[in-house]
């Protein structure tokens, strides 16, 4: 008998998450360094800001605005589809990410952090 675990297969990706690449005319991107708190999606580690749908949003372009509003005080209602993306969740199923690009000439040091550690 192989002692190693049986792989579980997963059905297909779990739809309803949204994420903001955010540049300026600079050609930097702004990340968010996230809280390094034990069962949240990737502890400790820099990600663009975002997060997953809930049921009051629209589509994932209202997901990816309300996020970036939640985590960083931004409200730009421009933003354009880039890419979709897929990550491991917290359970290991994979899990799609429609991000959106977006450009913002701020200063970081100015936004209202409200989650994560850093916004750089």
């Amino acid at each position: 008998m192989d002692p190693r675990p049986t792989p579980t297969p997963h059905s297909s990706p779990r739809v309803g998450n949204a994420s903001v690449l955010l540049h300026n005319d600079a050609g930097a991107y702004l990340l968010h360094l996230r809280d390094n708190l034990p069962g949240i999606w990737e502890p400790g580690s820099w990600s663009l800001p975002g997060g997953g749908r809930e049921p009051g949003d629209r589509s994932l372009a209202e997901t990816a605005r309300r996020e970036l509003r939640e985590e960083t005080g931004l409200d730009l209602p421009g933003l354009e589809p880039f890419a979709v993306e897929t990550a491991t969740g917290t359970d290991g199923a994979p899990v799609l990410i429609q991000t959106f690009t977006a450009r913002w000439n701020g200063d970081p040091a100015t936004l209202h952090l409200t989650e994560g550690v850093l916004l750089h």
